[in-house]
């Protein structure tokens, strides 16, 4: 028996008690989040530092950050069995407190390959147990009428503090101190999310005698569910899931909406450095980009009224158009469109891809698929900032690197604007 079913057993037949406790669990797990992803935003803004000090080529440095994207990919699966066994809340804080220890070591980094163990393979694999997949599975597990709006606020937390903390005190760090302490000083934040999750996160409502959207019955549940989009999908098991053409063509859809996401991450600073922005502008305007995902993150929360993969379709054309425009982004009007346009598709197809998965598939298979389909993401994701890095490093530019990701993602925004949910299910 799964740690779900036998939460859903425990609560027994009978009436939910207390205050729902998904609206405040919800509230901590949203700084948990928009915190928790801080190496995610910091590791491409203290990169051009640390290739000059510590002697690296920028396609080493795409490629220490594929590694992370590997790794952290080859972790999801298993994050998904972690939270189906133990529960969201242990998975959460072993990630937070163990991958805090890579966070530590960085701050004595002296090559290439200290960077590709510490950070590529020891901090992401284990940091993946504590963001994205609990994140999303706290959405889904403990909503079912609001749950892409949720999701989206949710997920809208790393747009807003990439903002507001993580980007101004990386330039902070940059001006006024070394990228050591930043990576030390976010070891010990980790702790500290950690300790967090352990005393506020929850796995289920039934785990604590309630219902999802704090239903006072099973009845009025049924109810709920009845007028849900996904009220007749919960048959569905993992196995069934990734043997759809539905899953496939969904993994298509998430290299389109994660693969410029991620260059960007890597190389974005490196990128307006070279068309002659300065470390403060820099700041900025990658600022901005994490932030208007937000926007794009809340747009994501249509999905409770209009049909997931076409919300998905329309954010994959805005970020690839937003990949077309930053190729001749030489003006700081340029830069912001550009990256205005890549922060709202990303932001909208990361929640849009999460809801279609839980659409398509239900929630008791949604941390499972959701973890596959991670893991088979990064052996493509992987590469590709090194290809990035590579690239420019032969060419001088990212100009063919930034134009294959953009037809690349126009190519998933027709998939997605055609695809149709599986008709068989099974479980």
């Amino acid at each position: 028996m799964t740690q779900a079913e036998a939460n859903e057993a425990a609560a027994g037949p009978g009436k939910p008690s207390g205050r729902f406790y998904g609206w405040p669990m919800a509230v901590v797990a949203w700084f948990l989040y928009g915190l928790g992803v801080m190496p995610f935003y910091s590791w491409g803004f203290l990169l051009p530092e640390m290739l000059e000090e510590l002697s690296l080529s920028r396609a080493q440095g795409g490629a220490i950050y594929g590694v992370g994207l590997l790794f952290g990919g080859l972790a999801s699966p298993w994050v998904g069995v972690a939270i189906g066994r133990f529960g969201t809340r242990a998975s959460m804080t072993f990630g937070f407190v163990v991958s805090s220890i890579a966070y530590f070591l960085m701050g004595w980094a002296n090559g290439f390959w200290y960077l590709v163990i510490v950070y590529g393979v020891f901090s992401s694999a284990v940091h993946a147990f504590a963001t994205v997949i609990p994140t999303q599975n706290i959405a889904s597990t403990w909503f079912l009428r609001y749950r892409a709006r949720v999701m989206a606020v949710l997920l809208s937390a790393a747009g807003i503090m990439a903002l507001t903390v993580v980007y101004p005190a990386n330039a902070w760090l940059v001006e006024n101190a070394n990228w050591r302490t930043g990576w030390v000083a976010i070891g010990g934040l980790n702790v500290v999310l950690g300790i967090v999750a352990l005393l506020v996160i929850r796995d289920s409502p039934e785990s604590i005698g309630q219902l999802q959207d704090g239903a006072k019955s099973r009845e009025e549940l049924d109810e709920i569910r009845a007028a849900s989009k996904t009220s007749n999908v919960d048959d569905w098991s993992a196995g069934k899931a990734i043997r759809t053409p539905q899953f496939a063509l969904m993994l298509l859809c998430g290299l389109g909406y994660a693969l410029p996401w991620y260059v960007l991450n890597n190389h974005g600073r490196l990128h307006l450095s070279d068309l002659g922005f300065d470390v403060t502008l820099a700041a900025t305007i990658l600022g901005s980009m994490a932030a208007v995902s937000t926007v794009g993150r809340l747009s994501g929360a249509m999905g409770d009224f209009l049909s997931p993969p076409r919300l998905l379709g329309l954010a994959l054309t805005i970020e690839a158009s937003g990949v077309l425009v930053l190729l001749w982004a030489t003006t700081q009007a340029l830069a912001y469109l550009a990256v205005v346009l890549v922060g709202l598709g990303f932001g909208m197809a990361y929640i849009s891809q999460a809801t279609t998965f839980a659409l398509f598939f239900g929630r008791k298979a949604f941390a499972t698929t959701t973890g596959i389909r991670f893991m088979f993401g990064a052996f493509f994701t992987s590469s590709i900032p090194a290809l990035a890095g590579w690239a420019y490093d032969v060419q001088g530019t990212y100009f063919w690197a930034f134009l294959s990701l953009s037809v690349l993602t126009y190519v998933a925004a027709v998939v997605a604007f055609v695809i149709q949910p599986p008709k068989s299910r099974a479980a």
